[in-house]
C-alpha cells in the first residue's frame, strides 16, 4: 500500500478501538446521557470510518461503515433502544469492518458484503425502527417554546426531544446573553457544563425584542434538575433556568416503558463519564522512527548521567551531596519522561480481549456450544504494533478451541460436565515475556489420532515413541491436521500454523499441553522490548538486586537468623526458606532475618507454590526501566539490570529463582 496513507491507516485502528471501548460501556448501566455521548460518538465514528474509506478507494468498505452509520443514526434519534442483542449485533458489525480493513491493508481484494454474517440481523434491526405505516411521533409541542422556536429544531432534535420525554426524563431550558466578543468561547464553556449535567438536546439563538445588547441562546437539556451554579455563568450574562417539558403529559397510550432510570447527582454526573472518552482531546501524530530516536537520545543522556554519577561516588566527597542529590533528581525525571515515551507505544491487553469477545459470542451461538468465557490480564500493556499481529492468531485459537476443543452440551453431560463450556484468557508478565494463556475445559488433543495422523503422513516414524510433547507441536506443523474434511468454522493446521509463524515472527514461542477429557493450553511468550517495572530494592553483601512486585506475597523479618535450607512460618503456613546468594551461587550468610515471600504465577500458583528468599536487607520499592544487557543473556536468575545512584541493580527473574531455590534445597537434601 502506498506508504503515504500510513497516518490514515493509524487512525483507522484508533477509530475501532474507541468503537469498542464505546461499546462495551453500553454493556453496563449509564445514567441516560452518557448512553446518547456513547452513541452520538459511535455514529461519528463510523461516519469517518466511511469517509476515509473513500478517500482510500473501498467503496464496498464505505458502503458498509454507512449501514452501520444508519444503525447508530436511529440509535441516537431514539428509534432503537440500546439491548443486549443489539449490542452484541453492532459488536459484530464493528470486528467484521475491522477484520474486513486489515485484509484490505495486506493488499487482499474487496469482499462483496463484509457485513454478510449479520445481514438478517441488520435487517430486522431496521425494520423494527421504521414507523408504522409511515407515522413520526414528535412531542415536541409539548416544550414550552413559541412556534417559531419549535420550527428551528432539526429532526434529530425533535427525535431526541420525543424519546427522552417517553423514556420519563424532564427537558430543562437554560437562557443566558452572551457578550458578542467572547460568544464562542463562553457558549462552548457554558454548553460543556450542561452537558455534564444532562443529555444537551439543543441550542437555539434567541430574539429579544428590548435594548439589552449581546447575543442571547437558549439551551435545552434532559435531565431531572439543572443547578444554574453548575454553569458557570457570569452575573452579567442573566443566566436563566426554567422547565421547558414535563414528561407527566405525555398521554398513557404513547408512553414506553423504559425501565428504572437512575438519574446521577449532577456532581457526580461529569465524573460518570468514562475515562477513556476524553472531550475535545487534541491527538497528536508521530513517525515511529521520531519517537525511537527521542528513546536513544534519552537513553544516551541517562548513560552519561549514571557516568557522572559514579564520577561522583568514587571523589568521596561530603561536599558533593548535594550534587549527588540532584543527580538522583535527573534521574526521576529522566525515568518519568522514559515512562511516558513509552506509554506512547502501549495499549492494554484489555483491546485485545475486547476484539475476542463477540466472536466468541458469534462462535457460540453458530456451533451450538454455550461457553462462559472470562479474561484476566487486561490491564497488562504490550505495544501497539504486537496488538495488531495477534488478532489473527488469536482468531484462529479461539475457533480451535470452540470447533475441536469443547464438547456439544450433550457430550459434555454424557460425561458428567457441566453443559456449559469453559474458555479463559489471561495474559501476565514474566520478566520480558507477555505471556497467554488460553485455556478450556474440553475433550483434549487426541494424541493417538495425532500420532496416526503423523505417521499416515510422513512426519513421524512407525514403531518409535513419540513424546506428548512432540505430538503436541506436531498439531503446529503446516498442513496437519487430524480431519479428513476442514469444517467451516476452523481447520486445524492451517489455523495452527499461522499462529506459530506470526508467535515466532515476533520472537516469541508457543506451547501445548492437553489431558484427556480435562481440557487443553495454549501458551503464547512474547518478549517486550522495553518495560518499565516495579521492584521490592533488596541487598545481599554488596550487590543490589531488584524483584519484580508482582511475584512478591509478602514480606517478613524473624528475630532470630534462619540458615538457607531451613523453614519459616508465614500466615500459618510453613515455608521452605533458601538464600537468594546460595540460588546465585554466591557466597552464603551465617544467616538471615528478611524474608522475600515469593509466588509463582499461572498454574504453579494454583497449586500454592510458594518459597521464602533469604535477604540481608530490605531497601524499600523502587520504579526502573528495565534494560537487556548482552552480557546477562545467558546469567541464570537475572532478567535484566538498571544503573542507579547506588550502583548496578539487578532485576531477578522470579520464576528462574524459584526454580534455582527448589534445586538449591533438593542438593541441601541429598548431600545430609
Amino acid at each position: 500500500m502506498d506508504p503515504s496513507f500510513d497516518d490514515v491507516w493509524a487512525e483507522c485502528e484508533d477509530l475501532f478501538v474507541q468503537a469498542r471501548q464505546r461499546l462495551a460501556s453500553l454493556k453496563s448501566p449509564q445514567p441516560p446521557h452518557v448512553v446518547q455521548a456513547s452513541v452520538n460518538a459511535l455514529f461519528r465514528t463510523t461516519h469517518t470510518l466511511k469517509g476515509m474509506a473513500g478517500m482510500l478507494g473501498f467503496p464496498r468498505f464505505s458502503q458498509a461503515a454507512h449501514r452501520m452509520e444508519d444503525i447508530f443514526d436511529l440509535m441516537r434519534q431514539g428509534r432503537l433502544r440500546s439491548t443486549d442483542s443489539l449490542i452484541e449485533t453492532l459488536e459484530a458489525g464493528i470486528q467484521a469492518l475491522e477484520s474486513g480493513l486489515a485484509e484490505l491493508r495486506r493488499g487482499r481484494p474487496e469482499p462483496e458484503d463484509y457485513l454478510h454474517a449479520i445481514r438478517r440481523q441488520l435487517g430486522e434491526l431496521e425494520a423494527l425502527a421504521r414507523p408504522s405505516e409511515g407515522a413520526v411521533l414528535d412531542l415536541t409541542g409539548l416544550l414550552d417554546l413559541p412556534p417559531d422556536l419549535l420550527k428551528a429544531l432539526s429532526e434529530y432534535e425533535r427525535t431526541r426531544v420525543t424519546a427522552v420525554l417517553l423514556a420519563g426524563m424532564p427537558i430543562q431550558g437554560v437562557s443566558v446573553r452572551l457578550d458578542l466578543a467572547t460568544f464562542d468561547e463562553r457558549l462552548r464553556s457554558i454548553s460543556e457544563a450542561a452537558g455534564a449535567q444532562g443529555e444537551l438536546i439543543s441550542t437555539l439563538p434567541l430574539e429579544m425584542h428590548d435594548d439589552r445588547d449581546g447575543l442571547f441562546f437558549l439551551l435545552l437539556v434532559a435531565t431531572p434538575a439543572l443547578e444554574a451554579e453548575g454553569l458557570g455563568t457570569l452575573p452579567e450574562e442573566n443566566l436563566e433556568v426554567m422547565a421547558l417539558a414535563d414528561p407527566d403529559r405525555v398521554p398513557a397510550s404513547l408512553k414506553a416503558d423504559p425501565g428504572p432510570l437512575v438519574s446521577p447527582e449532577p456532581a457526580q454526573a461529569a465524573s460518570n463519564l468514562p475515562a477513556a472518552f476524553p472531550q475535545d482531546a487534541e491527538v497528536l501524530r508521530l513517525p515511529a522512527q521520531r519517537v525511537d530516536a527521542l528513546e536513544a537520545r534519552l537513553m544516551a543522556v541517562a548513560q552519561v548521567r549514571d557516568s557522572a554519577s559514579l564520577a561522583l561516588r568514587e571523589v568521596q566527597d561530603p561536599g558533593l551531596a548535594r550534587p549527588m542529590a540532584m543527580m538522583g533528581e535527573i534521574e526521576a525525571g529522566l525515568l518519568e519522561v522514559q515512562k511516558a515515551l513509552l506509554q506512547m507505544r502501549m495499549v492494554k491487553v484489555e483491546s485485545l480481549f475486547q476484539r475476542i469477545e463477540p466472536m466468541v459470542k458469534a462462535l457460540s451461538r453458530d456451533m451450538g456450544k454455550p461457553v462462559r468465557l472470562s479474561f484476566q490480564g487486561g490491564d497488562l500493556e504490550l505495544e501497539r504494533s504486537l496488538l495488531g499481529r495477534l488478532a489473527e492468531p488469536f482468531l484462529h485459537l479461539v475457533r480451535n478451541a470452540l470447533d475441536h476443543g469443547l464438547e456439544s452440551p450433550a457430550e459434555r453431560v454424557a460425561q458428567g460436565k457441566a453443559e456449559t463450556g469453559s474458555l479463559r484468557i489471561s495474559a501476565s508478565q514474566r520478566g520480558q515475556n507477555l505471556r497467554f494463556d488460553l485455556r478450556d475445559d474440553g475433550r483434549g488433543f487426541d494424541l493417538a489420532r495425532i500420532e496416526a495422523r503423523g505417521i499416515a503422513m510422513g512426519l513421524l516414524k512407525e514403531g518409535q515413541v513419540h513424546s506428548a510433547e512432540d505430538l503436541h507441536r506436531l498439531a503446529l506443523e503446516p498442513g496437519f491436521s487430524t480431519k479428513e474434511r476442514a469444517s467451516q468454522i476452523s481447520g486445524r493446521g492451517v489455523g495452527m500454523d499461522v499462529v506459530r509463524a506470526e508467535v515466532e515472527g515476533m520472537g516469541g514461542d508457543i506451547q501445548i499441553s492437553s489431558e484427556p477429557r480435562l481440557g487443553s493450553l495454549v501458551r503464547l511468550s512474547l518478549p517486550l522490548s522495553r518495560a518499565v517495572i516495579a521492584c521490592l530494592k533488596v541487598r545481599c553483601g554488596q550487590q543490589t538486586f531488584g524483584v519484580p512486585l508482582n511475584h512478591v506475597l509478602r514480606v517478613q523479618s524473624s528475630l532470630a537468623p534462619v540458615h538457607g535450607g531451613g523453614r519459616i512460618e508465614v500466615l500459618g503456613r510453613d515455608l521452605p526458606m533458601e538464600s537468594l546468594q546460595a540460588c546465585l551461587g554466591l557466597p552464603e550468610p551465617a544467616g538471615q532475618q528478611f524474608f522475600v515471600v515469593l509466588r509463582q504465577q499461572g498454574a504453579a500458583a494454583e497449586a500454592g507454590l510458594d518459597l521464602a528468599l533469604g535477604v540481608d536487607e530490605v531497601a524499600g520499592r523502587v520504579e526502573l526501566l528495565l534494560r537487556s544487557l548482552p552480557e546477562l543473556a545467558h546469567t541464570p536468575g537475572i532478567m535484566g539490570g538498571s544503573l542507579q545512584e547506588d550502583g548496578v541493580l539487578w532485576v531477578l527473574d522470579p520464576e528462574a529463582v524459584m526454580g534455582l531455590a527448589m534445586d538449591s534445597l533438593m542438593k541441601r537434601v541429598a548431600d545430609v
